[in-house]
Parts: structure tokens; C-alpha cells; sequence
């Protein structure tokens, strides 16, 4: 049996895809180029600043990007996606809120806070895989 195919959700996938793809390469350059400008020597502080905070541009082009999609997209499919932000959000607030007590209390090594997204990120996307594993 062949599955049909409906092009709004072609054209929905590859505008997403589009608008990752332009935001990735954005993200990647700022992230390299703030990388190089913290080993430069006598920047001011500033610069250091803007240089810290410039990746934050591309990543919210990627989560517009993400919401475009998401507007694209079935209510079966919505549902998925956001059970699967739900799990995340559980999975990795509630874990960074023990770590912390751990931290804290038992003298358990600081975890950068800038891990936090991209874990929550990568469990998102593990919970979307099993949700969709479990409907089919």
C-alpha cells in the first residue's frame, strides 16, 4: 500500500527545513566567531558580552522556525510534538532541579546552564520518536 503524500505538508517540511538549515549556519558562525573573540586579548567587556549573547539571535530564527511548522502541521501531529515538549520539559526540568540539590547539597560537580536547551532539545526529540513509535 502506498501512502499519499499532501504537498502543504511537503512544502511545510521543506520551508522548516529551509529555515534550520539558514538559522544552523547562523548559529554555528556566531557561536565559532564568539569562541575566537574570547581569546582575543584586551576586548572590552562589552564585546565580550554581545559576542556571549549573539547565538541567541539564530536560535530564536530556529524557534520561529519551529512554530511556522508547527502551525503546518495536523492536529495528530501537533499532539505528538507537544507531548513530546511536555515529556521534555518534565525529564529535564524536574532533573535539573534535583542536580541542583545535589550540587548543592551533596557536592556534586556545576553543570554549565548552557546544557540545559540542547538536553532539552535532544529529549524532546527521543520523546517525539517513542510517542510516534507508540501510535503506530
Amino acid at each position: 500500500m502506498q501512502r499519499e503524500t499532501n504537498p502543504k505538508i511537503i512544502s511545510n517540511a521543506r520551508r522548516y527545513a529551509g529555515n534550520m538549515l539558514v538559522a544552523g549556519v547562523l548559529y554555528t558562525v556566531f557561536v565559532f566567531a564568539g569562541a575566537y573573540a574570547t581569546r582575543i586579548d584586551d576586548l572590552p567587556r562589552w564585546v565580550l558580552i554581545v559576542a556571549a549573547l549573539a547565538p541567541l539571535l539564530p536560535a530564536l530564527l530556529m524557534l520561529r522556525a519551529y512554530v511556522i511548522f508547527l502551525n503546518g502541521i495536523d492536529e495528530f501531529q501537533r499532539r505528538i510534538q507537544t507531548e513530546g515538549v511536555l515529556i521534555a520539559a518534565a525529564v529535564i526540568g524536574f532533573g535539573t532541579f534535583a542536580y541542583g540539590f545535589l550540587e548543592e547539597w551533596a557536592g556534586l560537580p556545576h553543570l554549565p546552564l548552557v546544557w540545559v536547551l540542547p538536553a532539552l532539545i535532544g529529549v524532546w526529540g527521543l520523546a517525539v520518536c517513542i510517542l510516534l513509535w507508540r501510535y503506530k
